[in-house]
């Protein structure tokens, strides 16, 4: 059976025998649309990339159910331990543990772009020294304004005469 189709990019009537999610009359417009400067927004609709590390995760749990249990974790997670040069932040089963603990204190997963600080500057992992901002830029805004904070505060103790912190 043939079916009379529209190019989705140059908008040409033709005939075909299967319909596809995309149909193209021929390929120099299939390599048109796909064309990420030619198309910007029919580029993006090509595939969604998304959700494939979850759908990968899935994928190996169906292929290899026993693999990753909490104790074939736990086993690998000890093997790795101190085994690093101690210029990181500590890790919980590959994730840094001040992010597991701020969505833990916030009780959700945090979104991207977020940003965990610590109040005390050291990499305290207690929930009361942990800190969540929307953004980076959030993040080096709140740094800039301690720093001019502390300047002031220096130029406080010089003029009154004191020592400077």
């Amino acid at each position: 059976m043939m079916y009379q189709l529209k190019c989705d990019w140059c908008g040409k009537k033709y005939e075909r025998g299967k319909i596809s999610r995309h149909n193209f009359c021929c390929r120099q417009c299939l390599a048109d649309f796909s064309n990420k400067s030619k198309n910007p927004e029919g580029y993006a609709t090509l595939k969604d990339y998304g959700n494939m590390s979850r759908h990968m995760t899935v994928l190996n749990q169906k292929a290899n159910p026993s693999r990753m249990t909490p104790e074939t974790r736990a086993k690998i997670r000890n093997a790795r331990m101190g085994t690093g040069d101690g210029k990181t932040y500590t890790k919980r089963y590959g994730r840094h543990e001040h992010r597991v603990v701020a969505e833990q204190k916030l009780g959700r997963t945090l979104l991207p772009g977020e940003i965990v600080h610590h109040e005390d500057g050291n990499k305290n992992n207690d929930p009361r020294n942990i800190h969540v901002f929307a953004s980076q830029s959030e993040h080096a805004s709140y740094h800039m304004k301690l720093r001019q904070f502390f300047r002031d505060l220096d130029v406080i103790e010089k003029e009154e005469g004191g020592e400077a912190l």
